[in-house]
Parts: C-alpha cells; sequence; structure tokens
C-alpha cells in the first residue's frame, strides 16, 4: 500500500492535468509552496498505527523544504527516509523522515528528480 502511495505521488508530480489542492486536516504543518495535494479520505496502517493521510508536491528545492520542516517541527527525530523504509527499495529516494511521537512527515524526491514530495502522517499511538 505504501508503495502505492509513493507511486500516486510520484506519478501526480509530473502531472499537471489533474492538479488539485486538497485542505490539509492532518494537523500538521503544510508547507506553503504546494502545486497539488491530496487528503486520504480514509485512515490507512502506517508502521503499526492509524493514521490519516496528506500527499502533497512542490516545485521548491529539496533541502529547502527539509529546512522549512525541520523548524515547523522543531524537536523531531529526524532519520533517512531510506532507513526502516516504508517505501521498499523500488525508489531510489533521497530525503528525511520526521518523527514527533506517533507523527510521520516524509519530505523526499527520487534519486535524479526534480519534484519535491511530501508526505504528513498524523497517527494514533496505539490501535483503538
Amino acid at each position: 500500500m505504501a508503495v502505492g502511495a509513493v507511486a500516486l505521488v510520484l506519478w501526480w508530480s509530473g502531472s499537471t492535468a489533474f492538479a488539485a489542492l486538497d485542505r490539509n486536516t492532518t494537523g500538521l504543518p503544510t508547507y506553503p509552496h504546494l502545486t497539488d495535494a491530496v487528503m486520504d479520505s480514509v485512515v490507512r496502517d502506517t508502521l503499526g498505527h492509524k493514521c490519516i493521510h496528506y500527499a502533497a508536491t512542490s516545485p521548491d528545492r529539496l533541502e529547502t523544504v527539509e529546512a522549512w520542516y525541520r523548524q515547523a517541527l522543531a524537536g523531531a527525530i529526524e532519520s533517512d527516509i531510506n532507513k526502516d523504509s516504508m517505501y521498499g527499495d523500488y525508489f531510489k529516494l533521497v530525503g528525511i523522515r520526521l518523527t514527533r511521537g506517533a507523527d510521520l512527515v516524509t519530505v523526499y524526491r527520487e534519486e535524479n528528480g526534480r519534484t519535491t514530495s511530501v508526505e504528513l502522517f498524523k497517527c494514533a499511538e496505539r490501535w483503538v
């Protein structure tokens, strides 16, 4: 399922015909320069938690978006997007994962890509 989400985000990054900007209802910070975004309508299982998910893209440089999220989520634990990857080994990604409690924010691009992807996961601490 996670690989499908990445594929969908990467597909959106190359498509302007279907550009939409859904409202972020996760409560996590929304990067201000998004070109398209989709808020999932259902809760999903992500790394053992029930999460709502917001996926977006930006034309801004990866480093710029990473710096913005580091400041917006001060105190979050940062790791490489590929460490314990929820995206599998299929994609060659460059970027970071920020974790605060059960919530996750991933900021990445394909190894040779130009579009930056952002995924926000607002998660319950445990299954209910």
